[in-house]
C-alpha cells in the first residue's frame, strides 16, 4: 500500500470560461412570401444552389440568392449568411392599373395623330401630355413605346388590340386612368374613336396581407441572428414606414426597394419621410424600371454592401461607384432623377460615362456609417461581456479592474483603425467632449480614438454597491470616404 500523493500535493485543474463571438452585420435576413418545400421557420443558406432547392429556380427567392451570392466580395467575404423566413400567409401589395378596351378598329385613327392631348390620373395627380406624335407608330407596342418616353413613373405595355398602363406604386392609394385634357390645343386622344377613356377598364391597387415583416423579425429574432432585413414583399408606404420604424429600434438595418420618382419628392415622397424621421438604419434604393426589377437591385445591392470583414486590414468600404454584378444600369436615371434621389437619401445605381455605378448619398447618413456603428456596437458589447466572463474569479472594483476592462474595448478600437473604420490623423470638431477636453482632442489626433472613465475612487457608493463599474466613454473620429473632387486648374500662357 501507498499513501496518495494528494494527502501532500493536490492539484486541481480548471479551464478559462468560454465567451461570446461578434454576431456578424453580414447576416442578411430574406423574408419571402414564397412557400418553400420544407416546413422549417427559417433555414441558413451558404450558396444560391440550395436556395433554388428549396423554393424552385423559378422563383424570386431563388433569383434574389442567387444575386446576392454573385456579388464580389459578397456576404461570404465577411463571415455572413443568409437567412431565409418565409412569410405566414403574406401577399404583396399591388399596383393600380387600366387598360384600353379592344380599340383594334381604331388604330388607323391613332396612327393618324400627330398632336396629341392626354391626361393621365395617377395616383391622383394629373399628369398632362401633349403633342404626342404617333405618325410613325406601326402598331400597339410602338403606340406604348411613345408613351412610355413620357410616362416615367408608369409601365406602358402594347397589346394586340390596345395597351395597358400600370402604376409604380402599390396599396390602395394606387390608381391610373386617362381622360380628357382639359383646353387642350391638340387632338383628344380619349375620345371613343381613338384610346376610348370611356371604355377603359381600371382597377385600384391593393394593400399587403398577412404577417408583416415587423411581425416576422418578433416571431425569430430570438431564434436566429440576422442584421441585414431584406424581402420581396411589396409593400404600401405606410407600412414601409411602420417597418422602418421598428427597425430604427434594433440592431437591424432595411432596405426596401422603390420605382417611382413619387418616392423621391421633398416631403411627402416615403424615402423623403423615412429621411426626415431621421430612421437612418433604413436604407432606400431607388431603380426605375419597375418594383419587380428594382428588388431584384436591392438584393445585389444587399450581397455587395454586407461584406466586410472587420477583422481584416484595409476592409472596410464606401457602396459609392461599385458595380453590381447581374443588374443592368437603369439608364432612366438623369440629373433630375438624381438630384431628388441625394435630397431623399436614397442609393441608385446608374451609369456615368459608359461605366455602372452605384451612387450613395448621405443626406440620410451613408450606409456604411450606419453599418460600421453597427459593428463596432456588437463588438465593443462582446469585448467588455468576455472581459468580465472569461475569469474563474472576478474582476476587482479597483482602478486596475477599470484599465482591464477598458484596455478590452481599446483592442476593438485598434482594430477599428485597422480597417479603416476610425482614421488617425484628423481633429474632433465637435463642441461636445468629456474627460480632458485636451487629452481628447490630441488622442484623436494621435491616434484616432479616445477612452475615458471617472476615476473610481469618485464613484457613487450607491453604483458601487451595485458593482456596475464608471461610466466608460469613448470618442471615435470615423474614417470617412472621398466621393467627389474639385479641381481648379489655372493656366498662364
Amino acid at each position: 500500500m501507498t499513501i496518495p500523493i494528494t494527502n501532500t500535493i493536490n492539484v486541481n485543474i480548471t479551464t478559462t470560461p468560454q465567451g461570446l463571438a461578434v454576431p456578424s452585420v453580414n447576416s442578411l435576413g430574406l423574408f419571402s412570401t414564397e412557400i418553400p418545400s420544407n416546413i422549417d421557420e427559417y433555414r441558413i443558406y451558404l450558396n444560391a444552389i440550395d436556395v433554388a432547392n428549396d423554393y424552385g429556380t423559378a422563383s424570386k427567392t431563388a433569383e434574389m440568392a442567387n444575386l446576392i451570392f454573385s456579388q464580389s466580395p459578397n456576404i461570404l467575404s465577411g463571415d455572413g449568411r443568409l437567412v431565409i423566413i418565409p412569410l405566414v400567409n403574406s401577399i404583396g401589395a399591388i399596383q393600380g392599373v387600366t387598360s384600353t378596351d379592344n380599340i383594334t378598329a381604331n388604330l388607323a385613327g391613332i396612327q393618324a395623330v400627330s398632336n396629341g392631348d392626354l391626361r393621365i390620373v395617377l395616383n391622383g395627380n394629373n399628369i398632362d401630355l401633349t403633342d404626342l406624335d404617333f405618325t410613325n407608330a406601326s402598331s400597339f407596342d410602338d403606340i406604348a413605346t411613345i408613351l412610355q418616353r413620357r410616362l416615367v413613373d408608369v409601365i406602358v405595355a402594347g397589346r394586340v388590340d390596345g395597351f395597358n398602363m400600370d402604376s409604380k406604386k402599390v396599396g390602395l392609394a394606387s390608381t391610373i386612368t386617362f381622360a380628357q385634357l382639359p383646353a387642350g390645343a391638340g387632338t383628344d386622344l380619349s375620345v371613343v374613336g381613338l384610346f376610348d377613356a370611356a371604355g377603359q377598364i381600371a382597377v385600384s391597387g391593393n394593400d399587403a396581407q398577412g404577417e408583416t415583416i415587423v411581425d416576422a423579425i418578433l416571431r425569430t429574432e430570438e431564434q436566429v441572428g440576422y442584421f441585414g432585413v431584406k424581402t420581396n414583399l411589396e409593400m404600401e408606404d405606410a407600412v414601409i414606414f411602420s417597418t422602418a420604424t421598428a427597425i430604427q429600434a434594433r440592431d437591424k438595418m432595411f432596405l426596401p426597394h422603390f420605382a417611382s420618382t413619387e418616392d423621391l419628392e421633398p416631403i411627402t415622397g416615403i424615402c423623403s419621410i423615412i429621411k426626415d424621421a431621421t430612421q437612418t438604419k433604413t436604407r432606400c434604393l431607388f431603380y426605375s424600371v419597375n418594383n419587380d426589377a428594382a428588388n431584384s437591385m436591392a438584393a445585389a445591392y444587399a450581397g455587395r454592401v454586407f461584406s466586410v470583414n472587420f477583422n481584416g486590414s484595409s476592409t472596410t468600404q464606401t457602396m459609392n461607384l461599385k458595380a453590381l454584378s447581374g443588374i443592368t444600369p437603369d439608364s432612366a436615371i438623369n440629373t433630375t432623377i438624381l438630384n431628388k434621389a441625394k435630397v431623399a437619401g436614397a442609393d441608385v445605381y446608374g451609369y456615368i460615362s459608359s461605366l455602372p455605378v452605384t451612387l450613395s448619398h448621405g443626406s440620410n447618413d451613408f450606409f456604411d456609417n450606419v453599418y460600421n456603428a453597427g459593428w463596432l456596437k456588437f463588438a465593443l458589447e462582446v469585448a467588455g461581456f468576455n472581459y468580465l466572463k472569461k475569469t474563474n474569479t472576478k474582476v476587482l472594483q479597483t482602478e486596475s479592474g477599470m484599465n482591464g476592462l477598458k484596455d478590452a474595448y481599446e483592442k476593438v478600437l485598434v482594430q477599428a483603425i485597422i480597417n479603416e473604420l476610425a482614421a488617425a490623423g484628423l481633429q474632433w470638431n465637435s463642441s461636445e467632449t468629456f474627460g480632458n477636453p485636451d487629452d481628447l482632442r490630441r488622442n484623436i489626433t494621435d491616434v484616432g480614438y479616445y477612452i475615458y472613465s471617472l476615476p473610481i475612487a469618485q464613484q457613487a457608493q450607491a453604483e458601487r454597491e451595485l458593482r456596475k463599474a464608471p461610466l466608460v466613454q469613448i470618442a471615435v473620429k470615423f474614417g470617412g470616404a472621398t466621393h467627389s473632387s474639385i479641381v481648379n486648374v489655372l493656366l498662364e500662357k
